[in-house]
Parts: structure tokens; sequence; C-alpha cells
């Protein structure tokens, strides 16, 4: 009986070192299985937030730009809308210091100096215009220096000056066009540039 119990023990101490290294292994393999599938859900989890955080950051890009283009053009359209009010006062005041040279006595020196210009340029039998207001002036001015010349009132020309033409030429000496020409002059060199950056 004796050696039946040891059998027994034998085979029980057998039978618990088995079960132990299969619990030993079942667990490796559940850790290992724990493992796994954690590692698993953790790199889908981090697939998950990069594709969020990319998202988000896409759409909060979006916006930004978006509103950076909405800005940048409103901010082009204030300035380009300040560039032409100080073109117009800056016009506008060069046409009223204009206006006023007109009344002097230096213009019709002027007018005088234009008249001779255009017949030298155009000859005999050209037809000048003139500002309404100084055709009493270029008739006197026409005989003293008998220019053979037609004049006719132009109400286009509202500042003064001549304007010519004969049968293949035209010339233009108003102070109209001589103004008007200083604008693009004046767009490029006075520093009124609208460039947002």
């Amino acid at each position: 009986m004796i050696q039946e119990q040891e059998r027994a023990e034998k085979f029980f101490r057998a039978i618990r070192r088995d079960a132990s290294r299969r619990r030993k292994e079942i667990t490796q393999q559940i850790d290992a299985y724990i493992a796994a599938e954690t590692e698993k859900a953790e790199a889908e989890a981090q697939r998950t937030a990069d594709d969020r955080v990319k998202y988000e950051s896409d759409r909060i890009q979006a916006q930004t730009n978006s509103r950076l283009a909405k800005a940048t053009t409103e901010t082009s359209a204030r300035l380009a809308a300040c560039r032409n009010e100080i073109t117009r006062q800056v016009f506008d005041q060069a046409k009223a210091k204009l206006l006023a040279y007109v009344q002097t006595p230096e213009y019709l020196t002027w007018l005088d100096q234009s008249l001779e210009s255009m017949a030298s340029l155009l000859g005999a039998g050209m037809t000048v215009y003139v500002c309404p207001r100084d055709l009493p002036a270029l008739e006197k001015l026409r005989a003293s220096k008998g220019v053979d010349c037609q004049l006719q009132a132009d109400e286009n020309i509202l500042i003064g000056g001549l304007r010519a033409e004969n049968n293949t030429k035209t010339a233009d000496d108003t102070l109209d066009g001589r103004l008007a020409d200083q604008e693009d002059w004046f767009f490029q060199n006075a520093g009124l540039s609208i460039a947002i950056q």
C-alpha cells in the first residue's frame, strides 16, 4: 500500500507539474494574445487619432485660408478705394490749379506758343479745336500771327489748350489731355501700389 501511495503521489505530482506547465503555457498564450490585440487596438486608435488630427488640421487650414483670402480681398478693395480717392483728390486739385492758370496772362502766352507749334506741325488749312471760353482769344492770336486755320469751339475741352487736325495728322495739346496722361504716371510713381502679402 505504501507503494501504491507513493505511486499515487508521484502520479499526482506529475499531474500537478503538467498542469502547472500547461497553465504557464496558457497564461503565456493569453498574455501574448492580449499583447497582440492591445497592440492592434493601439495601432488602430493611433491611426484613427492621426486621421482625425489630419482631418481637423486640414479643416482648420482651409478655414484659415478662406478667412485670409476674404480678408485680403476686403483689404485690397479698401486700399483700392483709398488709392482712387487719393488720386481723385490729387487730380481735382491739379484741375483746380489748371483752371486758375487759364485765367492768367501766362496762359495766353502758352496758347500763342501752342498755336505756333500746331501751325508748324500741321501746316495751313488745319482745323483747331479750342475750349469755347478761349475762342475769342484764339481768334485774336490767329489774326495777329497770320495763321491759316479754321477755329472751332469744342465742348469736350473743359480746361483749356488746343487740339488740331488736318487731312493726315492730329495733335493734342490740351490741358485736359495732359492731365489725363498723368494718371498712369501717377499710379506708377506715387507709391500707392496695392500689394498685400
